[in-house]
């Protein structure tokens, strides 16, 4: 896989991962329960990897 190709898929798992916390915040808003909790956090720590991993590919082109 070429930089320009790992820079794209990247791109998506930071996108994808900004819906998923996205939908994930309306469904703690709206119920709290300790599980959604939990569940947001994880999909928060997973998404600052996925942003951290598109910034050093960023940084190696």
């Amino acid at each position: 896989m070429t930089l320009d190709e790992q820079i794209a898929q990247a791109q998506r798992h930071v996108d994808s991962g900004r819906l998923i916390i996205e939908r994930q915040r309306v469904i703690v808003a709206r119920h709290g329960m300790s599980a959604s909790i939990d569940l947001l956090k994880l999909f928060e720590r997973t998404q600052q990897i996925f942003e951290l991993d598109l910034a050093d590919l960023l940084n190696r082109k």
